[in-house]
């Protein structure tokens, strides 16, 4: 089990775009609401699949 902290990756913008992505964190819905209750390993995964997720600034 991976007990590695990591922390969320908010920046307070909180404005999500017509595919309901956040413009600020790149992450979706899903990913803020269960953010807490996630592994680790499941955070770690995000967090690397966020360096290279590109969404539409355009908040809805």
């Amino acid at each position: 089990m991976n007990n590695k902290v990591i922390k969320t990756p908010c920046l307070g913008i909180c404005k999500y775009n017509k595919q309901n992505f956040c413009i600020g964190c790149k992450r979706n819905s899903d990913e803020i609401t269960n953010w807490m209750s996630y592994s680790g390993t499941m955070r770690e995964a995000i967090i690397k699949d966020l360096e290279n997720r590109e969404i539409e600034n355009l908040a809805s």
